[in-house]
């Protein structure tokens, strides 16, 4: 691609760049905005739209190797070397045509990664978030061990059905998850409400529900009194 005088370390980075100024954008104007309108954008739809995106991401990213294949002197070995042994030439499609797969990469992050981790924090019970945030990290690395076998498609000429491949698993997942678990946004508040896990009696339960609540009422106290002494000062 002509990158027109533009560093790769540029290009490579549109991702994180994305997700730095989107997340602000999404979580001042994007869902108040939805939530003003009456728009229930739930978590289960986030995560449902964030593997969409994903799949668009891939599908535009696909689209436009198939293009670098078709303008390319060495058809589709773009990356290798011609019959002289001189290294292919770079095609006329600008480098910056690849932001938008960047992009929609980065929305999908924000739609299912960060809302996942989010809604497994908060429907957690209470000593387990930390233990339920551990299995939402091991699944990344589930899907990098499912990359690694991709490995063998990441180079010329099959990168359309590496990018094409992804989109379609992508879509698919999206698909099942949203009718797999479309039922747990009616459940919402039940969810919020679960009771602090335990591995142990129902008596042993209670004494830390009781416990949790005491320090609860004790730090509320402290607070309250932290305020009336500002004020009296």
């Amino acid at each position: 691609m002509s990158l027109h005088g533009i560093p790769n370390d540029i290009v490579s980075n549109l991702d994180p760049l994305a997700l730095i100024i989107l997340i602000p954008i999404c979580d001042l104007f994007l869902y108040p905005a939805l939530r003003k309108a009456g728009i229930r954008f739930t978590p289960i739809k986030k995560i449902t739209a964030g593997f969409i995106t994903g799949a668009l991401a891939m599908v535009w990213a696909a689209v436009i190797q198939a293009y670098i294949y078709r303008d390319s002197a060495c058809g589709s070995y773009a990356s290798g070397t011609m019959a002289d042994g001189s290294t292919c030439p770079n095609v006329s499609i600008n480098v910056w045509a690849q932001t938008g797969s960047y992009v929609l990469i980065a929305i999908s992050e924000i739609f299912a990664s960060i809302t996942s981790l989010e809604y497994g924090f908060s429907k957690a019970p209470k000593n387990m978030r930390s233990l339920v945030a551990s299995f939402a990290l091991f699944m990344t690395a589930i899907s990098a061990a499912i990359g690694e076998a991709f490995v063998p498609l990441s180079t010329d000429p099959l990168l359309v059905w590496n990018y094409g491949s992804m989109a379609v698993i992508s879509f698919v997942a999206g698909v099942a998850f949203w009718f797999f678990y479309r039922q747990l946004d009616k459940d919402e508040d039940k969810l919020n409400m679960l009771p602090t896990g335990h591995m142990g009696t129902q008596q042993q339960a209670d004494d830390i529900e009781r416990r949790m609540s005491v320090a609860a009422q004790r730090k509320a106290s402290v607070v309250a009194d932290e305020k009336r002494d500002s004020r009296e000062s």
